[in-house]
Protein backbone atom coordinates (compact mmCIF):
# COMPACT_ATOMS: atom_id res chain seq x y z
CA UNK A 1 0.00 0.00 0.00
CA UNK A 2 2.69 2.06 0.63
CA UNK A 3 4.16 2.33 -2.51
CA UNK A 4 0.79 2.61 -4.34
CA UNK A 5 0.41 5.95 -2.27
CA UNK A 6 3.93 6.76 -3.68
CA UNK A 7 2.89 6.40 -6.76
CA UNK A 8 0.19 8.35 -6.28
CA UNK A 9 1.92 11.17 -4.53
CA UNK A 10 4.57 11.28 -7.96
CA UNK A 11 1.75 11.10 -10.55
CA UNK A 12 0.06 14.29 -8.31
CA UNK A 13 3.23 15.96 -8.12
CA UNK A 14 4.53 15.70 -11.42
CA UNK A 15 1.23 15.64 -13.73
CA UNK A 16 -1.60 16.97 -11.43
CA UNK A 17 -4.94 16.03 -9.54
CA UNK A 18 -6.33 14.29 -12.78
CA UNK A 19 -3.04 11.95 -12.84
CA UNK A 20 -3.00 11.57 -9.24
CA UNK A 21 -6.91 10.47 -9.30
CA UNK A 22 -6.28 8.25 -11.59
CA UNK A 23 -3.01 6.47 -9.64
CA UNK A 24 -5.45 6.53 -6.74
CA UNK A 25 -8.16 4.76 -8.76
CA UNK A 26 -6.01 1.92 -10.17
CA UNK A 27 -4.74 1.62 -6.47
CA UNK A 28 -7.69 0.66 -5.06
CA UNK A 29 -8.53 -1.92 -7.89
CA UNK A 30 -5.58 -3.15 -7.50
CA UNK A 31 -6.05 -3.78 -3.35
CA UNK A 32 -9.58 -5.28 -4.27
CA UNK A 33 -8.12 -7.56 -6.62
CA UNK A 34 -5.64 -8.63 -4.32
CA UNK A 35 -7.68 -9.21 -1.64
CA UNK A 36 -10.09 -11.38 -3.51
CA UNK A 37 -7.14 -13.48 -4.69
CA UNK A 38 -6.90 -14.31 -1.26
CA UNK A 39 -7.86 -18.07 0.07
CA UNK A 40 -10.67 -15.89 2.61
CA UNK A 41 -11.70 -14.03 -0.44
CA UNK A 42 -12.70 -10.21 -0.12
CA UNK A 43 -13.92 -9.55 3.41
CA UNK A 44 -15.42 -6.92 4.68
CA UNK A 45 -12.08 -6.09 6.83
CA UNK A 46 -9.97 -5.91 3.98
CA UNK A 47 -13.15 -3.72 2.12
CA UNK A 48 -12.64 -1.08 4.51
CA UNK A 49 -8.96 -0.72 4.45
CA UNK A 50 -9.02 -0.55 0.84
CA UNK A 51 -12.04 2.15 1.11
CA UNK A 52 -9.87 3.99 3.31
CA UNK A 53 -6.24 3.88 1.25
CA UNK A 54 -8.86 5.45 -1.19
CA UNK A 55 -10.21 7.91 0.72
CA UNK A 56 -6.23 8.61 2.03
CA UNK A 57 -4.84 8.57 -1.44
CA UNK A 58 -7.35 11.16 -2.74
CA UNK A 59 -6.97 13.33 -0.01
CA UNK A 60 -2.95 12.93 -1.02
CA UNK A 61 -3.20 13.93 -4.33
CA UNK A 62 -5.81 16.46 -3.95
CA UNK A 63 -3.63 18.24 -1.18
CA UNK A 64 -0.18 17.38 -3.83
CA UNK A 65 -1.74 18.85 -6.78
CA UNK A 66 -2.89 22.02 -4.81
CA UNK A 67 0.41 22.43 -3.43
CA UNK A 68 1.91 22.01 -7.35
CA UNK A 69 -0.51 24.43 -8.96
CA UNK A 70 0.22 26.84 -6.21
CA UNK A 71 3.94 26.33 -7.05
CA UNK A 72 3.12 26.75 -10.79
CA UNK A 73 1.22 30.19 -9.65
CA UNK A 74 4.15 31.67 -8.11
CA UNK A 75 6.27 30.40 -10.59
CA UNK A 76 4.44 32.28 -13.27
CA UNK A 77 4.35 35.14 -11.55
CA UNK A 78 7.83 35.53 -10.94
CA UNK A 79 8.63 35.12 -14.63
CA UNK A 80 5.80 37.91 -15.20
CA UNK A 81 7.98 40.13 -12.84
CA UNK A 82 11.21 39.51 -14.17
CA UNK A 83 10.22 39.97 -17.50
CA UNK A 84 8.47 43.24 -16.76
CA UNK A 85 12.05 44.28 -14.57
CA UNK A 86 13.44 43.23 -17.66
CA UNK A 87 11.58 45.43 -19.89
CA UNK A 88 11.74 48.09 -17.14
CA UNK A 89 15.70 47.75 -17.15
CA UNK A 90 15.71 47.98 -20.97
CA UNK A 91 13.69 51.76 -21.04
CA UNK A 92 15.89 52.71 -18.31
CA UNK A 93 19.20 52.19 -20.05
CA UNK A 94 17.79 52.98 -23.21
CA UNK A 95 16.81 56.43 -21.69
CA UNK A 96 19.80 56.97 -19.79
CA UNK A 97 21.50 56.67 -23.34
CA UNK A 98 19.70 59.35 -24.31
CA UNK A 99 20.14 61.62 -21.55
CA UNK A 100 24.00 61.12 -21.99
CA UNK A 101 24.32 62.09 -25.50
CA UNK A 102 22.46 64.90 -25.16
CA UNK A 103 24.70 65.86 -22.22
CA UNK A 104 27.26 65.41 -24.39
CA UNK A 105 25.78 67.62 -26.93
CA UNK A 106 25.23 70.27 -24.55
CA UNK A 107 29.06 70.19 -23.09
CA UNK A 108 30.40 70.50 -26.76
CA UNK A 109 27.96 73.06 -27.03
CA UNK A 110 29.25 75.09 -23.45
CA UNK A 111 32.50 74.42 -24.78
CA UNK A 112 32.34 75.59 -28.13
CA UNK A 113 30.50 78.78 -26.91
CA UNK A 114 33.37 78.99 -24.30
CA UNK A 115 35.62 79.55 -27.16
CA UNK A 116 33.61 82.10 -29.23
CA UNK A 117 33.14 84.18 -25.89
CA UNK A 118 36.11 84.57 -24.01
CA UNK A 119 34.13 87.00 -21.70
CA UNK A 120 32.07 84.63 -20.45
CA UNK A 121 34.52 81.29 -20.68
CA UNK A 122 34.59 81.01 -17.61
CA UNK A 123 30.56 80.96 -16.39
CA UNK A 124 30.39 78.55 -19.50
CA UNK A 125 32.97 75.65 -18.49
CA UNK A 126 31.64 75.80 -14.63
CA UNK A 127 28.48 75.15 -16.45
CA UNK A 128 29.92 72.28 -19.16
CA UNK A 129 31.59 70.73 -15.23
CA UNK A 130 28.25 70.60 -14.00
CA UNK A 131 26.34 68.86 -16.94
CA UNK A 132 29.36 66.32 -17.16
CA UNK A 133 28.51 65.79 -13.04
CA UNK A 134 25.19 64.02 -14.28
CA UNK A 135 26.42 62.54 -17.45
CA UNK A 136 28.83 60.43 -15.26
CA UNK A 137 26.13 59.97 -12.71
CA UNK A 138 24.09 58.30 -15.95
CA UNK A 139 27.11 55.96 -16.78
CA UNK A 140 27.09 54.49 -12.86
CA UNK A 141 23.27 54.08 -12.81
CA UNK A 142 22.06 50.90 -11.80
CA UNK A 143 19.08 49.14 -10.26
CA UNK A 144 18.40 47.48 -7.11
CA UNK A 145 14.94 46.32 -5.70
CA UNK A 146 12.74 48.17 -8.00
CA UNK A 147 15.72 51.33 -7.28
CA UNK A 148 17.66 53.74 -9.53
CA UNK A 149 20.68 53.81 -7.25
CA UNK A 150 24.17 54.46 -7.47
CA UNK A 151 27.31 53.04 -6.02
CA UNK A 152 28.60 56.03 -3.67
CA UNK A 153 32.69 54.47 -4.16
CA UNK A 154 32.17 53.87 -7.88
CA UNK A 155 30.27 57.33 -8.90
CA UNK A 156 32.97 60.02 -6.77
CA UNK A 157 35.77 57.37 -7.45
CA UNK A 158 34.88 58.43 -11.26
CA UNK A 159 34.19 61.62 -10.75
CA UNK A 160 37.30 62.78 -8.96
CA UNK A 161 39.53 60.86 -11.97
CA UNK A 162 37.56 63.52 -13.89
CA UNK A 163 38.33 65.92 -12.40
CA UNK A 164 42.05 64.73 -11.85
CA UNK A 165 42.25 64.14 -15.57
CA UNK A 166 40.95 68.39 -16.16
CA UNK A 167 43.92 69.84 -14.04
CA UNK A 168 46.15 71.62 -16.42
CA UNK A 169 49.51 69.31 -17.56
CA UNK A 170 52.77 69.85 -14.77
CA UNK A 171 50.04 71.42 -12.24
CA UNK A 172 51.68 70.26 -9.07
CA UNK A 173 48.59 69.66 -7.71
CA UNK A 174 47.32 65.81 -6.72
CA UNK A 175 43.73 64.95 -5.90
CA UNK A 176 42.64 62.21 -3.71
CA UNK A 177 39.61 60.26 -2.87
CA UNK A 178 39.07 58.34 0.04
CA UNK A 179 34.94 57.10 -0.54
CA UNK A 180 32.64 54.50 1.60
CA UNK A 181 30.39 52.02 -0.45
CA UNK A 182 26.57 52.74 -0.44
CA UNK A 183 23.89 52.68 -2.67
CA UNK A 184 22.95 56.30 -3.08
CA UNK A 185 19.17 57.30 -4.67
CA UNK A 186 19.89 58.86 -8.02
CA UNK A 187 18.35 62.41 -6.79
CA UNK A 188 20.80 62.66 -3.60
CA UNK A 189 23.91 61.36 -5.71
CA UNK A 190 23.55 64.46 -8.25
CA UNK A 191 23.11 66.60 -5.57
CA UNK A 192 26.37 64.70 -3.84
CA UNK A 193 28.33 64.88 -7.11
CA UNK A 194 27.36 68.50 -7.66
CA UNK A 195 28.58 69.43 -4.38
CA UNK A 196 31.97 67.72 -5.12
CA UNK A 197 32.46 69.32 -7.94
CA UNK A 198 32.23 73.07 -6.91
CA UNK A 199 34.40 71.99 -3.86
CA UNK A 200 37.09 70.42 -5.65
CA UNK A 201 37.21 73.15 -9.12
CA UNK A 202 37.32 75.95 -6.38
CA UNK A 203 39.46 74.52 -4.78
CA UNK A 204 41.70 73.98 -7.99
CA UNK A 205 41.02 77.64 -8.93
CA UNK A 206 41.87 79.96 -6.12
CA UNK A 207 43.63 77.51 -3.49
CA UNK A 208 46.85 77.58 -5.04
CA UNK A 209 47.88 80.67 -7.07
CA UNK A 210 51.59 81.04 -8.99
CA UNK A 211 51.62 77.59 -9.35
CA UNK A 212 51.64 76.20 -5.83
CA UNK A 213 51.81 72.45 -5.38
CA UNK A 214 49.53 71.26 -2.86
CA UNK A 215 47.05 68.35 -1.99
CA UNK A 216 43.48 67.99 -2.38
CA UNK A 217 41.61 64.99 -0.56
CA UNK A 218 38.02 64.04 -1.19
CA UNK A 219 36.02 61.68 1.46
CA UNK A 220 32.97 60.21 2.18
CA UNK A 221 31.38 57.95 4.79
CA UNK A 222 28.21 56.82 7.19
CA UNK A 223 28.32 57.26 10.48
CA UNK A 224 25.05 55.85 12.05
CA UNK A 225 22.30 57.95 10.63
CA UNK A 226 23.85 60.41 8.77
CA UNK A 227 26.25 60.85 5.69
CA UNK A 228 29.73 63.04 5.57
CA UNK A 229 30.92 64.50 2.76
CA UNK A 230 34.45 66.21 3.65
CA UNK A 231 36.55 68.06 0.83
CA UNK A 232 39.94 69.58 1.95
CA UNK A 233 43.19 70.99 0.11
CA UNK A 234 46.65 72.29 1.78
CA UNK A 235 45.98 76.00 -0.38
CA UNK A 236 46.49 79.22 1.19
CA UNK A 237 43.04 79.24 2.86
CA UNK A 238 39.44 80.81 3.02
CA UNK A 239 38.71 83.93 4.93
CA UNK A 240 36.77 83.65 7.42
CA UNK A 241 34.32 86.68 6.12
CA UNK A 242 34.31 85.00 2.53
CA UNK A 243 32.87 81.88 4.08
CA UNK A 244 29.57 82.60 2.68
CA UNK A 245 29.97 84.81 -0.62
CA UNK A 246 30.19 83.61 -3.69
CA UNK A 247 27.53 81.98 -6.50
CA UNK A 248 29.37 78.59 -6.35
CA UNK A 249 28.87 79.27 -2.55
CA UNK A 250 25.69 79.75 -2.85
CA UNK A 251 24.53 76.88 -5.23
CA UNK A 252 26.64 74.75 -2.63
CA UNK A 253 24.57 76.06 0.26
CA UNK A 254 21.25 74.88 -1.62
CA UNK A 255 22.42 71.75 -2.55
CA UNK A 256 22.98 70.77 0.98
CA UNK A 257 19.66 72.10 2.01
CA UNK A 258 17.95 69.96 -0.92
CA UNK A 259 19.83 66.68 0.90
CA UNK A 260 18.55 68.16 4.11
CA UNK A 261 22.13 68.48 5.51
CA UNK A 262 24.29 71.65 5.93
CA UNK A 263 27.82 72.33 4.67
CA UNK A 264 30.72 74.29 7.21
CA UNK A 265 34.07 75.47 6.54
CA UNK A 266 36.61 75.61 8.76
CA UNK A 267 40.70 76.31 8.67
CA UNK A 268 42.42 73.76 9.03
CA UNK A 269 45.03 73.06 11.74
CA UNK A 270 47.97 73.38 9.45
CA UNK A 271 46.32 76.26 7.15
CA UNK A 272 44.03 75.67 4.32
CA UNK A 273 40.38 75.37 5.02
CA UNK A 274 38.31 72.03 5.32
CA UNK A 275 34.45 72.28 3.84
CA UNK A 276 32.14 69.62 5.29
CA UNK A 277 28.91 67.83 4.27
CA UNK A 278 26.78 66.52 6.73
CA UNK A 279 23.26 65.01 5.82
CA UNK A 280 20.70 61.99 6.74
CA UNK A 281 19.87 58.75 5.44
CA UNK A 282 17.12 59.52 3.59
CA UNK A 283 14.05 56.95 4.62
CA UNK A 284 14.69 56.11 0.39
CA UNK A 285 17.74 53.95 1.54
CA UNK A 286 15.58 51.96 4.10
CA UNK A 287 14.39 49.75 0.42
CA UNK A 288 17.53 49.38 -1.05
CA UNK A 289 19.92 46.15 0.35
CA UNK A 290 22.92 48.12 1.28
CA UNK A 291 26.41 46.28 1.64
CA UNK A 292 28.07 46.21 4.75
CA UNK A 293 29.50 49.51 5.60
CA UNK A 294 32.89 49.61 5.60
CA UNK A 295 35.35 51.19 8.34
CA UNK A 296 34.77 55.07 8.40
CA UNK A 297 37.66 57.31 7.08
CA UNK A 298 40.52 58.41 8.92
CA UNK A 299 40.06 62.09 9.78
CA UNK A 300 41.37 64.50 7.44
CA UNK A 301 43.74 67.41 8.08
CA UNK A 302 42.00 70.86 7.29
CA UNK A 303 42.79 72.57 4.49
CA UNK A 304 41.59 75.27 2.01
CA UNK A 305 40.68 77.82 -0.64
CA UNK A 306 41.37 81.59 -0.63
CA UNK A 307 37.87 82.79 -1.71
CA UNK A 308 34.41 81.79 -1.48
CA UNK A 309 33.87 79.23 -4.32
CA UNK A 310 32.32 80.26 -7.26
CA UNK A 311 33.65 84.13 -7.11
Amino acid sequence: MLLLLVSVVMGAAGFGLSTGLAAATLGFALILWQAIRTPTGLTLEAAIDGFLWFAVAKLTAALIALQRRQLLRQGMARQQAELAAKQQGLLLDEMSHRIRNDMQRLIGLLQAQARSEPSAAQALQRAAGRVQVLGRLHQRLSRRAETAVVDSRVFLEGLVEDLRIGIEPGRPVALTVNTESHLLPIAMAADLGLVVNELVTNALKHGFPGNRAGVIRVAFGRDDGLYTLVVADTGIGLAAEDSKGGSGQRLIQALAGQLGGRVAAARGEVGGTQFTLSFPVQRTEASITLPPDQAPPPPLAATGTDGPPGR
